[in-house]
């Protein structure tokens, strides 16, 4: 998909889902594995005040800002529900990676979590289809700072390593 499609995608969302349904199937299809599962369990559709709640972010508006103290760090508010960033959570907490209470940070490269890559197919939906179809366009020719460099956004996968850190409450006012 190049810009152009992408644009032509923003402005026609129902049209996408609809020609993605008859390509892939309902997004419910599974095909028993464990894996495919928990892929399904964060993808699946969950109804909160009346808003779609999906791993799939098409047709959500998001909204990014730069932090420009940091070089490449961008802020996404609200880009998970509170139900998700509970289940997120839990999710973590399953990996066990601060059962001990010496552990603080945790890494992981190469194979991701199930948790992790859906959580990166979402962040690469709302890049894609969302409304920076321009951003893009222009970060090509180099105009202006890009939420996500162009020589990555196609890689496969788009994100192959992970580091999470356990934050003691009060412990990031020391910082």
């Amino acid at each position: 998909i190049d810009v152009e499609r992408a644009a032509y995608f923003n402005n026609n969302m129902d049209e996408l889902q609809t020609i993605l349904t008859e390509a892939f199937g309902d997004s419910s299809d599974s095909e028993g594995e464990e894996e495919e599962q928990l892929l399904h369990a964060y993808s699946a559709e969950n109804q909160v005040n009346g808003k779609a709640l999906t791993g799939s972010v098409l047709g959500e508006t998001h909204s990014w800002k730069r932090i420009s103290e940091i070089d490449g760090l961008w802020l996404c508010k609200d880009f998970l529900s509170p139900d998700q960033q509970s289940k997120l959570l839990s999710s973590i907490q399953q990996e066990g990676w601060f059962a001990e209470s010496s552990s603080n940070q945790a890494m992981r490269f190469g194979d991701l979590p199930g948790w992790a890559v859906e959580l990166s197919r979402s962040i690469h939906e709302v890049i894609l289809f969302g409304n920076y179809a321009a951003e893009l366009e222009n970060c090509e020719k180099g105009k202006e700072v890009c939420i996500f460099p162009q020589d990555l956004l196609w890689r496969e996968p788009l994100f192959d390593q992970l580091i999470a850190n356990l934050y003691q409450p009060g412990y990031l006012s020391t910082c």
